[in-house]
């Protein structure tokens, strides 16, 4: 474990990572977890600034530091602008042997308090690691319980999941739960886990661009059956669209796979698949259904049509496209 000091601002959607860390601090400076000598947590309403400061002005008790633990303190955004102050001015100059956590859901990067921490302490960043280090995560998982699973079926797993571990790991340990053997199949991952939205739509689209209307229908209708929004779905399948725009005009300047995932903000593996998309659709075709889609959200927002199947009629639009 790294050596904590200092205030830290915990930022980014990776919750299941944020955890396992703010879990390992709590252990190297506690020798007890339910130690209420050392330890303060406050959330949400019970963050008030006096008793922080209160807690932080008495000497550890048999152990080197005490720790502060905020969540959602609603202290980097307007509102509590007295006890933003007061909290600022605080962290100034925090002792020695204090270490606060401050988990936070929503900052203004532009006030005065991130700012202080950012000059004076430590902004630590959350974010999704990335497939492999999923892939990695999971393998040494089925390795301590002695399950198999090939390569590819590893990879269909984890691409199908939201860019989210929590979410991930419960996915898994369903699967987990669900074979009856050692070993994970396909038909296994397809048969019991909840692939993402954003997954969903993806696939759908890609039958789309394949002129798989059968299958791209038969996706969308599962999709409505599980209670999944329409304008939900349309705005996914906008930004999908507007993503092939993307990638083809990046492919149209002769940048590489590589360069292209960057620059979009997508997984490697993705870009190769909307680069075979692209490539059945004109820009003035792409252009076109981008502008459906914002026909359909202005008629499904005036009454003039049924959101489900006025997004069912796009969809079928984008077929014949």
């Amino acid at each position: 474990m790294e050596n904590v000091e200092g205030c830290y601002l915990l930022v980014g959607e990776d919750s299941w990572s944020k955890d396992k860390w703010i879990g390992q601090v709590k252990s190297s400076i506690l020798n007890d977890p339910n130690d209420m000598m050392n330890y303060l947590e406050a959330k949400d309403k019970e963050v008030v600034v006096s008793n922080i400061i209160d807690f932080a002005e008495t000497l550890p008790f048999f152990v080197d530091k005490k720790l502060i633990y905020l969540k959602d303190t609603g202290l980097f955004k307007p509102g509590k602008k007295e006890e933003t102050e007061k909290f600022e001015a605080f962290i100034q100059k925090v002792p020695d042997y204090v270490v606060i956590l401050i988990d936070e859901q929503e900052v203004d990067k532009r006030g005065k308090l991130y700012k202080t921490i950012k000059s004076k302490h430590h902004i630590k960043e959350f974010d999704y690691p990335g497939e492999d280090a999923v892939y990695k995560l999971l393998v040494e998982d089925c390795k301590a319980k002695g399950i198999s699973i090939e390569q590819g079926t590893m990879r269909y797993f984890i691409r199908n999941m939201p860019e989210n571990i929590s979410y991930i790991l419960t996915e898994w340990e369903k699967l987990l739960g669900y074979i009856t053997g050692s070993q994970i199949t396909k038909e296994d991952i397809d048969a019991v886990c909840v692939f993402s939205l954003e997954q969903r739509v993806f696939e759908m689209v890609k039958r789309i661009a394949l002129h798989q209307g059968e299958i791209a229908l038969g996706i969308y209708s599962r999709l409505i059956q599980s209670k999944e929004s329409p304008i939900g779905i349309l705005v996914l399948i906008a930004r999908q669209y507007r993503m092939l725009m993307q990638v083809k005009y990046l492919a149209a300047q002769r940048k590489s796979p590589k360069e292209i995932s960057s620059a979009v903000k997508i997984p490697f593996f993705a870009v190769q698949e909307m680069l075979n998309q692209a490539q059945g659709y004109s820009f003035k075709q792409l252009e076109a259904i981008v502008q459906e889609c914002l026909q359909v959200d202005q008629d499904i927002k005036t009454g003039k049509m049924e959101a489900s199947r006025r997004v069912e009629i796009l969809i079928m639009h984008c077929l014949n496209t």
